[in-house]
């Protein structure tokens, strides 16, 4: 039997995942699921899904619900009916009228490659004076 280029990964309507999902080529997410989400190919979460889930893949095309990160390589499709609580890495992003987005955002080619920092901040370093800023210590009176 000859192998199927248009395979695709189906988690149903009637499903609950838990757990980490890898898949190749696209995967499509009707139902629920909770975990890490890692792909080479396309992640299509469809209206009815809800996601509680970190996603990595080449492209998320996103018409339900995603509670988590999202990075990906090629794009991000926020559609109409979407919607993202979380921080959001891709070279090129689409959001359509209706989508809801509440997070911080790295978008662009520098981004894609793993240069991108939503919210511009540099990363924390250890070691540091953890609360206290760079106050003066306090006078005893």
């Amino acid at each position: 039997m000859a192998e199927n280029d248009t395979q695709t990964t189906v988690i149903g309507a009637d499903s609950y995942f838990k757990g980490e999902l890898e898949f190749d080529k696209t995967a499509r997410v009707i139902g629920r699921f909770d975990g890490k989400i890692t792909g080479k190919g396309e992640l299509q979460v469809t209206q009815s899904a809800a996601l509680k889930a970190d996603v990595d893949s080449s492209v998320a095309n996103i018409d339900g619900s995603i509670e988590g990160n999202i990075t990906a390589k090629d794009a991000v499709k926020l559609n109409a009916n979407g919607k993202v609580k979380g921080d959001i890495t891709a070279a090129r992003m689409m959001m359509a009228e209706g989508a809801s987005f509440f997070g911080m955002c790295a978008v662009g080619p520098d981004a894609a490659r793993g240069g991108g920092n939503p919210g511009g901040a540099a990363p924390q370093q250890g070691g540091g004076n953890q609360g206290g800023g760079n106050q003066p210590p306090q006078q005893k009176k």
